[in-house]
């Protein structure tokens, strides 16, 4: 404490000294600490206060000399003066004496404050008070006590600091640290003990050594915050996911609300009658203009959708129950009896799958769907954000903290909130149709609530997805697992429309267990192509040029006169019947067609211009593996297709079934749906499958006969067909020759093999005999095929011991070939057959059989059952034989399937001598061009 003798004589001195009252403002701990924002700052006010807590009669003559307001450190320091009455008590304890007294006052009225717990306290001042303002230094509970001077011993610190409160901690300057001043840190229990003890002993002089007193910035942290930072492995994925509970809680409702009202229209300018009334005339205006309401009528006949438009309704007026998908070619009239059919709903959606596979990325994808979707606000940072601290845990922790989100997830959120809003509106329906019954008076007067469980047609959402599969959309497994959810869930209708036929087997996958309801929408006929073409080229500006040729207006001009006339020319002519026969329905085509003509080009280079350009998108695309047009990967080959388009040539179609169970297709449907995902052929379904097979297009009927027509392309691809179907058939040669081979009990008998062997070379000689070949191939082939030894067996050799005779099995063999072809043998050729037989039977008798060598017993017959066997010929000699012919030296039990196998062999082998034919014929005529 400083105490300070006045300029007066001893005996009537006055003393100065000071003291800190504290807890009378709020601390500031922080720099978000905003509580001493609150009480007022300014200096008077506080000034009043503090002196309001110094009691009226105190004694020594006490009277407040100056009152310094320290609202940082949350007190005051008040300097007052004093008498010390002449007794021998010093100036010093005088002072203590009388900040005791204030003490006790304060300890004694007990009054609280709103920031800190406990009354006021009084401490005597026994250095030099020093108050600084500076931002960065805020009071903690650590206050560095710096030495000048000797340092003190920790029991001479704890008796000067132990007054303002108890002490947590005090730390001595290592001795090994040289720095100088010395120094300690003495770490209080309570803020304002520290606080109180800055104010109070800084500057003070204890035994010869001064002490400075400062703040020491707490480095220690909150425990809560301390287990939160060292536990980022769970504290990070709790917060993220409660900081998106939050998002969603506050957002989710919002969504909800936006994309009610994208269903259910409510806030649709439409609905107010005089916007919407003025709106459909607007439109109606446009579309009519430049045309008459005949041309009208006739594109309504010309669509010819009446029929399907009238199902699609009735499928829509009945519960969902599964996919209903609307195929066709552009233009065939899909958007026309959609738009029809959703007259008369209350809620629909209506999806372009064009536009989100328009965007360039799947984040862009994602958004386009919230916005057809009127899913808003739509916050694409997230996933940005979540993925970058899910990478950063990962990076850190070594673990994935699994928050982040994805494109993906973000649809899968859109789509179900689409599906709440549809369940609330079901449930709001039904409820309100529920109320509706309960008031409608029953048949006897009562009043019943029948229990609803389906909506009325008009009440039933429908969702369309237009144009679904023509592009490439990231999301559509995703929208076709929610979609099939949703109809399983009886919520809405969910109607695709697509002119890729792919995409119906894509939806039939999703919903397997279920039939999908399929409209398909063909091109239209002749009568009504050619009413188009007559609409779309007839002359503009009729009035003015009928004037200007009866010579009633001069003011037009001969290129308007003589353009009129062209045009007129033009839909008179009959070309232009040909042009619809040959562009048919196809709206596109119909399209180009008229834009060429009204260019200014005539009717045949226009035609021929589209064929040709049809031609080189065939060649192109189809053959994709020639060598003149590149390489490229498709389901099918070029082989495939040369089959289909040979019979397209020449018929206006063909049946899918045979198309797909013909050698080339082998039953696999993979390369006709590939074809019909080109747009190369067209599928018609009946009763909900494949029936018959089409042109992709009617221009590419005369395309496809222009092709065959080439004779250098198609010269070649009948050689590569010749060389495919000669590639099946050695493939079924090989594989019966395999069978044979298998056979092991061939090889049982020395009989059986060697005649096997002998008749097999024999037939193949034969063969190549009928065919004009007499270069014995067959003989070398089926001698190295069939003999075990690597030796070959001439049929004529004179050891009739080791093999059988195979001029009867020649004989036979060709008997029945003929016969199956309707030849008739002759007398001597049957007479030679019959003698070639009885030698065989003759020499078998001699050999052991299959079943005798099995099981060790003899087969040779007795001379009486010989006997009987030659009477029985005998007799039956001159009856026509109706029994097939029988093998020598093979087992009855494989009679049957060798002679299958050897049939297979035979009509292979002279399918590939066919083909060879027809490919020498082909390569000369190429060779010729």
């Amino acid at each position: 404490m400083l105490v300070c003798d006045s300029e007066e004589d001893s005996e009537s001195a006055r003393y100065r000294a000071g003291m800190f009252i504290s807890k009378l403002f709020p601390l500031k701990t922080g720099r978000l600490d905003i509580r001493p924002l609150i009480v007022s700052r300014n200096v008077d006010v506080m000034k009043k206060k503090v002196a309001c807590l110094i009691p009226q009669d105190m004694p020594n003559g006490f009277s407040v000399d100056k009152i310094e307001p320290h609202s940082r450190d949350g007190g005051s320091v008040v300097y007052f003066t004093f008498d010390k009455d002449g007794g021998e008590e010093s100036a010093t304890s005088v002072a203590e004496r009388l900040v005791g007294v204030v003490d006790s006052h304060l300890a004694s009225t007990k009054q609280g404050s709103w920031f800190g717990f406990g009354p006021a306290r009084s401490f005597p001042i026994k250095g030099v008070s020093f108050y600084e303002d500076i931002v960065r230094l805020l009071p903690s509970k650590k206050v560095r006590v710096e030495f000048i001077g000797p340092d003190l011993t920790l029991e001479q610190i704890y008796k000067e600091f132990r007054m303002f409160g108890r002490i947590l901690d005090i730390e001595h300057q290592p001795s090994s640290n040289k720095d100088t001043p010395r120094w300690a840190v003495v770490h209080f229990v309570r803020l304002h003990s520290a606080t109180s003890a800055r104010n109070c002993l800084h500057g003070y002089v204890v035994n010869a050594t001064k002490i400075i007193l400062s703040y020491v910035k707490d480095d220690t942290e909150n425990a809560i915050v301390q287990w939160v930072k060292e536990h980022t492995k769970f504290t990070v994925p709790l917060a993220a996911a409660a900081l998106i509970a939050a998002i969603y809680a506050v957002f989710d409702p919002i969504r909800e609300f936006f994309v009610d009202n994208k269903i259910t229209h409510r806030f649709d300018l439409d609905r107010i009658p005089l916007l919407g009334n003025a709106k459909r005339a607007a439109m109606n205006s446009i579309m009519r203009r430049g045309s008459s309401p005949e041309a009208s009528e006739e594109i309504t006949a010309w669509s010819g959708v009446a029929d399907q438009c009238e199902r699609l309704s009735s499928i829509l007026d009945e519960p969902p129950e599964s996919f209903i998908v609307v195929t066709g070619p552009h233009g065939s009239g899909k958007t026309n009896i959609i738009q029809k059919a959703l007259q008369s709903k209350k809620y629909r959606v209506v999806l372009d799958a064009n536009t989100l596979a328009a965007q360039h990325s799947e984040i862009e994808q994602m958004s386009a769907l919230a916005k057809e979707l009127g899913w808003w606000p739509v916050f694409n940072s997230i996933i940005s954000i979540t993925n970058a601290i899910d990478l950063m845990i990962t990076a850190t922790t070594g673990g994935n903290a699994g928050i982040s989100a994805t494109p993906e997830s973000q649809v899968r959120r859109i789509l179900e909130c689409l599906a709440l809003v549809l369940a609330r509106i079901r449930h709001e329906r039904l409820a309100a149709l529920k109320v509706e019954s309960a008031k409608r008076p029953h048949a006897n007067g009562t009043t019943v609530a029948p229990l609803l469980q389906s909506l009325p047609p008009e009440d039933i959402p429908v969702i369309v997805l237009d144009n679904f599969m023509d592009k490439d959309i990231a999301f559509t497994p995703a929208i076709l697992d929610w979609a099939a959810d949703v109809v399983d869930a009886g919520l809405a209708h969910f109607i695709f429309t697509t002119s890729n036929i792919s995409g119906y087997y894509e939806v039939q996958r999703a919903q397997p267990q279920r039939a999908a309801s399929l409209i398909s929408l063909n091109d239209a006929s002749p009568v009504g192509a050619i009413a188009l073409l007559q609409q779309q080229l007839a002359p503009s500006f009729p009035t003015r040029s009928e004037e200007a040729l009866s010579g009633t207006n001069s003011d037009v001009t001969e290129s308007e006169i003589a353009e009129y006339q062209r045009r007129l020319d033009v839909v008179s002519s009959d070309h232009i019947a040909y042009a619809a026969s040959v562009l048919g329905g196809r709206l596109e085509d119909l399209h180009v067609f008229v834009q060429k003509v009204n260019a200014g080009e005539t009717l045949d280079g226009a035609l021929e211009d589209i064929i040709q350009r049809s031609i080189t998108e065939v060649r192109k695309y189809a053959f994709a593996d020639d060598s003149e047009v590149g390489k490229c990967e498709h389901t099918w080959t070029p082989e495939q297709f040369w089959c289909i388009l040979t019979e397209l040539a020449v018929r206006e179609s063909i049946e899918y079934d045979r198309i797909r169970n013909s050698p080339l297709f082998a039953g696999d449907d993979k390369a006709l749906l590939g074809l019909a995902e080109a747009q190369l052929i067209t599928m018609v379904y009946d009763n909900d499958r494949p029936a018959r097979i089409l042109p992709g297009r009617p221009v590419y009927s005369t395309s496809f006969r222009r092709i065959l027509d080439a004779p250098g392309f198609a010269n070649t691809m009948v050689i590569k067909m010749n060389k495919k179907y000669i590639e099946l058939e050695t493939a079924k040669i090989h594989k019966a020759e395999e069978e044979l081979s298998l056979l092991n009990v061939f090889r049982a008998s020395a009989d059986t093999y060697s005649a096997l062997t002998s008749s097999m070379a024999m037939i193949s000689a034969s063969r190549d005999a009928r065919a004009g070949d007499g270069r014995g191939r067959g003989d070398r082939r089926w001698t190295q095929r069939w003999s075990g030894d690597k030796k070959s067996v001439s049929p004529d050799s004179s050891d009739s011991g080791d093999r059988l005779f195979p001029e009867a099995f020649i004989a036979q063999a060709v008997r029945s070939l003929d016969q199956a072809a309707g030849v008739q043998p002759s007398a001597g050729e049957a007479a030679e057959t019959d003698a070639a037989q009885e030698k065989q039977m003759q020499t078998q008798t001699q050999t052991q059989s299959w079943l005798g060598w099995l099981f060790g017993r003899g087969s040779g017959k007795k001379a009486d059952d010989t006997a009987s066997d030659k009477t029985n010929r005998s007799s039956t000699a001159k009856q026509p034989n109706l029994q097939p012919p029988v093998l020598p030296g093979i087992p009855s039990e494989l009679q049957g399937r060798v002679r299958f196998l050897l049939q297979v062999i035979h009509d292979s082998q002279k399918k590939i001598d066919m083909w060879d034919v027809e490919n020498k014929k082909s390569a000369n005529q190429l060779s010729g061009l």
